[in-house]
């Protein structure tokens, strides 16, 4: 039943738009990325992070978006009982480097977020991130993305930041009519 729902979206999508990123066009989708990180030799010291990136965006020139993304992420020690969450929201930015009829393309995205960590009290934070990688192109208007991401976290009142090198796959789904 799930492959036949995923295979109708696909084909429901691919006669919704033609052009995949020209002017016009609108962009929806996010990636998701998870990690499990053991460190010091206690099992009790094993970290398991899940991120979820949903995104709008439009295309303002051919290849070229701009939008929204919120980033939402949980981080749970083993030894300890509550999760570590965040949330951003920002603008990003995407640029893709091949024409539009292309199977596979390569993009480039940067992004800005503020938002807040923790349950009580919330500590304010902000952040950027940058990703590239290929866009496959499964029907004119869907790409599985794959892309590898340099993420930069600064806290309030922390002078340190918090910098990740990452692994993101991901879903794009762009709409809107093709040029004729």
């Amino acid at each position: 039943m799930k492959r036949i729902f995923f295979a109708a979206v696909l084909m429901v999508g691919s006669y919704a738009a033609s052009a995949q990123i020209s002017k016009g066009q609108w962009l929806v989708g996010g990636n998701a990325s998870f990690k499990s990180e053991k460190f010091g030799s206690s099992d009790n010291n094993k970290v398991t992070t899940f991120e979820f990136k949903p995104d709008v965006g439009y295309f303002f020139l051919d290849n070229l978006a701009a939008g929204i993304r919120f980033n939402y992420s949980s981080s749970k020690v083993k030894s300890e009982d509550k999760a570590n969450t965040y949330l951003l929201a920002g603008p990003f930015v995407r640029y893709y480097f091949l024409p539009a009829v292309q199977k596979v393309n390569i993009f480039v995205d940067g992004t800005y977020g503020f938002g807040k960590e923790g349950q009580d009290p919330k500590i304010n934070l902000n952040g950027y991130e940058f990703t590239a990688g290929p866009a496959i192109f499964l029907s004119p208007n869907v790409a599985l993305e794959l892309g590898i991401s340099y993420q930069s976290l600064k806290y309030k009142d922390i002078s340190d930041r918090d910098n990740t090198f990452g692994v993101n796959v991901g879903f794009q789904i762009h709409l809107g009519k093709a040029k004729k």
